[in-house]
């Protein structure tokens, strides 16, 4: 999934547990950290294998592992503020179900599988980056589906929040809420 899916989804997810009656979860949400959280996974490995692991072949690393993860959400209930956290950990770790992790276990489970990072193109370059990315768009039909699909995710909270409205989409990138 590319970035900006990881944000409609979350987005659309957060709009709709809000609005559920019988299941009420916080109103005071930032939607810009929800948008943050939800693309931290990327935002960690993306800079890292273009510029400090390039001859990894692999562009889902550390921010990708069960190992990382764990420790973030075991670091922030050892604050004693899961509850307050736990939307944005969500959106954290919901990043590894939209990325079909389970079929790259040997990120999802470093270091118990080896060393090594689930390898897949030269990615060690802003171009090869770029390159691997296209190929992806090309022949993956199924990735363009779910980024249309979050198009209208996005549509949907955009129109429920008002945010075409001038004051309330201000408010918004004011307040994240």
């Amino acid at each position: 999934m590319l970035p900006s899916a990881h944000v409609e989804f979350t987005w659309a997810v957060t709009n709709a547990w809000q609005r559920l009656r019988r299941c009420p979860a916080p109103q005071d949400l930032d939607y810009r950290l929800l948008a943050l959280a939800a693309v931290l996974p990327d935002l960690i490995d993306k800079p890292l294998a273009i510029f400090a692991l390039p001859d990894a072949n692999a562009a889902l690393l550390y921010g990708h592992t069960l190992l990382l993860h764990l420790a973030v959400w075991g670091g922030v209930a050892a604050t004693g503020r899961l509850r307050r956290w736990l939307p944005y950990l969500l959106a954290f770790s919901g990043h590894l179900l939209a990325d079909r992790m389970w079929g790259f276990a040997r990120t999802l489970l470093w270091p118990l599988r080896g060393r090594q990072f689930h390898q897949w193109k030269d990615v060690g370059s802003p171009e090869a980056f770029l390159r691997a990315y296209g190929d992806i768009i090309r022949n993956e039909p199924k990735l363009l589906a779910f980024e249309a699909v979050g198009l209208v995710l996005l549509a949907w909270v955009i129109a429920d929040r008002k945010l075409y409205r001038k004051d309330m989409l201000s408010r918004f990138l004011r307040t994240g809420k």
